[in-house]
């Protein structure tokens, strides 16, 4: 036989419990909550009607609503940002008739949960060195603006005289000379814009409009941060760089192999002229 435990040891539990619980019924109206629900949630103890509306947005209200009505016994699970915590709520079914109707919500903070996959996301798309987008990522984005036919323009870059510095300044002046080259190439595009590091010495801004007016004003604010090296002292970053939009080329996967050609025959202008000291053979 199972003991049965008076209601003020079950109302105490539910209060300590290490979980919000939160009861709602079928038009959305909090009927129920214990105290951990009321941080996480936001209940208003003032005699304010607390809705679950509250902890969605408006667009998905009516849907929130329909799925408390029509679920039977499937639970199903949401992750909400609310004053800069990550709430994860479980909704389960609950129909007791005569009774109630609608749904428990069970409530947890999953604030460090979710940092850390963002903090995997991140490290999964990008640099580390200097925090843009990697080549595995620019491929995903590359194949789906192909795939779907959007237009999109292309710049590649690569730093001038990288192994120069490395072989005459070590490679943590190296390492530095790639991470002003990032935050130059950053500063000069827009916000809507996508940068890149291939790895080494090479970047690609992609642009998700076919504009070359666009992809040369970039080009023009990237161009005017260079800086002219000099035989006599560390040299500072020098970009060379080739643009080239969906729009010049009829097979869209060329459009990567033309801004490629471009810049290196502007790396080859470099070498031919101020930075034949730097090789005197060609590019590196």
């Amino acid at each position: 036989m199972i003991k049965q435990f008076p209601a003020e040891i079950i109302d105490i539990i539910l209060e300590e419990a290490s979980v919000g619980i939160t009861l709602v019924n079928q038009n959305g109206d909090v009927t129920w909550y214990n105290n951990l629900a009321r941080l996480l949630l936001g209940w208003s103890e003032e005699g304010e009607l607390n809705t679950v509306l509250k902890c969605h947005s408006k667009e998905v209200n009516t849907r929130v609503i329909d799925k408390i009505n029509h679920a039977n016994t499937k639970e199903w699970h949401s992750v909400i940002k609310l004053n800069g915590r990550f709430i994860e709520n479980s909704y389960t079914p609950i129909r007791i008739k005569d009774l109630f109707t609608g749904v428990m919500i069970i409530t947890k903070d999953v604030t460090e949960r979710e940092k850390m996959v963002e903090v995997v996301k991140k490290a999964a798309v990008t640099d580390n060195l200097t925090g843009l987008y990697n080549r595995r990522f620019f491929d995903t984005i590359f194949h789906e603006l192909t795939t779907n036919q959007k237009p999109f323009g292309i710049i590649m870059l690569d730093i001038n005289g990288l192994k120069y510095v490395n072989d005459n300044y070590g490679h943590e002046a190296g390492d530095k000379l790639i991470i002003k080259a990032a935050e130059n190439i950053t500063q000069s595009v827009r916000k809507v814009d996508y940068v890149f590091r291939f790895g080494g010495d090479e970047f690609v801004v992609l642009i998700g409009e076919d504009n070359p007016e666009t992809t040369a004003s970039i080009c023009s604010r990237i161009r005017g941060k260079n800086i002219e090296p000099r035989p006599d002292g560390p040299i500072g970053v020098n970009l060379s760089m080739g643009a080239c939009c969906s729009s010049e080329i009829s097979e869209a996967k060329e459009v990567f192999a033309c801004a490629d050609e471009k810049m290196y025959q502007d790396k080859r202008r470099f070498y031919q002229n101020e930075g034949k000291f730097i090789k005197r053979d060609g590019p590196e």
